[in-house]
């Protein structure tokens, strides 16, 4: 997939021709190798080069905490990587086989440092808030549910979706997709039930938005962190 976006790319470019006819049948030929791929021209900026994706696997649990997928949800809506859940084995504490969870992260190497770091560091907040701040709210999940919830909606405000930036995680969504199948095939999407008891949604959304953390601005530039 990623070599069609390069050809693509590269008839978009010719599409720039002085020579009329040369220019429309570079656009005709990158139109129907679109259409072929169901690939949209508009996510696709011709002269930037593709990015070079990598994945990176964290340790294998028997089970992924509610920690662990809010957090995890954060940082695939912000900090331009995307979140692979997968069955494996894992060693248990006697050295036995036993079945487990890991999440594999696929991004840039550099996306890939930080989403992880920003990742560490919200699974601990999630539970420190659970701990310090639930007050006397018994269900973890909602409250958990909640507190992604209120940093989302707070994050999303940070981060006005203009035209160019949304062309931008077009193409960086396109060249991702290719990676991941590519390497890991056919995905299958994992729901996350909603919150059962409102009062642990409201109280983990508040802590939710208290949290401060400054999410990716430029598809060019590291993502900046601001972390409390």
């Amino acid at each position: 997939m990623n070599t069609i976006i390069e050809k693509i790319k590269k008839l978009l470019r010719l599409a720039r021709s002085s020579n009329p006819h040369e220019a429309a049948l570079a656009m005709q030929h990158a139109l129907a190798l679109a259409e072929e791929h169901r690939i949209s021209i508009e996510g696709l900026n011709p002269d930037q080069a593709a990015p070079a994706f990598t994945d990176r696997a964290g340790k294998a649990f028997a089970r992924l905490s509610h920690e662990q997928l809010f957090a995890s949800a954060i940082v695939q809506g912000f900090f331009r990587v995307k979140v692979i859940t997968q069955r494996c084995l894992r060693v248990d504490k006697t050295g036995w086989p036993r079945r487990g969870e890991k999440m594999i992260f696929v991004g840039t190497e550099s996306d890939l440092e930080i989403a992880w770091y920003v990742f560490d560091f919200l699974t601990v907040h999630f539970a420190y808030c659970w701990r310090k701040h639930r007050g006397r709210c018994r269900n973890r999940y909602s409250f958990m549910s909640g507190m992604a919830a209120g940093l989302y909606s707070k994050l999303a405000e940070s981060v006005p979706l203009t035209p160019e930036r949304q062309a931008k995680g077009n193409e960086l969504v396109l060249s991702m997709e290719a990676y991941i199948a590519n390497n890991f095939g056919k995905l299958e999407a994992r729901h996350m039930p909603s919150a059962s008891a409102q009062a642990a949604a409201n109280a983990g959304y508040v802590q939710g938005r208290k949290t401060e953390i400054r999410p990716a601005i430029k598809q060019t530039e590291p993502a900046p962190l601001a972390l409390t």
